[in-house]
């Protein structure tokens, strides 16, 4: 894999089986236009899942992990589910022509889960980006898919492959933690080298006086 991982808590050790088990299941994801770059990318993709894994409880983590391995058992890859699901907003004709009906049906009260929780994180988006400009604007669009998948499409395609138990731990825990994506974005700057968000805004703010002075 890589250098990246850390090997603190018990939860440390809880998400590194996750992130192992997901990271298994990426490699295994067939993308239409071949093998995508961020396939090879094991540091950012470790990032990227830890930072938002240590939001979460212990419960959430461990209910999350039983979904990746009862996935598994089943000859199912969670990971290509998501990004199929996640299609249905960036080209909902293919989705519906040749996604849809070889994907899980969703339940009412998983559509409900979903809602609640996606409504709470684009809240708590919103809020970050308000404080942390330069670096919401160096991610994904919050609300709307402007030319790349936005943080509500990828919300909602991740969320379907949970299971119900999962979704309900984990609306818990986003009504529990308003700052949650503040959060996910201090591990994403620490892992980085920054002390917290507000350095790494700091350098992006340097970055940008600095091509204006060219």
């Amino acid at each position: 894999m890589g250098q990246v991982q850390r090997n603190g808590s018990g939860k440390d050790r809880l998400i590194n089986e996750i992130i192992a088990l997901e990271w298994d299941m990426f490699q295994r994801v067939e993308n239409i236009g071949g093998r995508a770059g961020c396939q090879d990318d094991w540091n950012t993709f470790y990032i990227m899942r830890y930072s938002q894994d240590a939001t979460w409880s212990e419960d959430t983590l461990r209910s999350y992990l039983n979904d990746l391995k009862r996935a598994e058992a089943s000859g199912r890859n969670l990971l290509t589910e998501k990004y199929a699901y996640m299609m249905e907003f960036t080209d909902p004709e293919y989705y519906r022509e040749h996604l849809q009906a070889s994907l899980p049906a969703l339940s009412e009260q998983k559509g409900r889960l979903i809602a609640e929780i996606v409504g709470l994180q684009l809240i708590s988006h919103r809020k970050f980006a308000g404080q942390f400009p330069r670096i919401a604007g160096a991610g994904r669009p919050v609300g709307e898919d402007r030319g790349e998948t936005s943080v509500k499409s990828y919300s909602i395609g991740e969320l379907k492959t949970y299971s119900e138990e999962t979704l309900r731990l984990l609306l818990r825990d986003v009504k529990q933690n308003p700052d949650m994506v503040l959060d996910i974005q201090r591990s994403i700057a620490e892992f980085y080298g920054y002390s917290g968000p507000e350095a790494a805004e700091q350098a992006l703010a340097g970055r940008e006086d600095g091509r204006r002075s060219r």
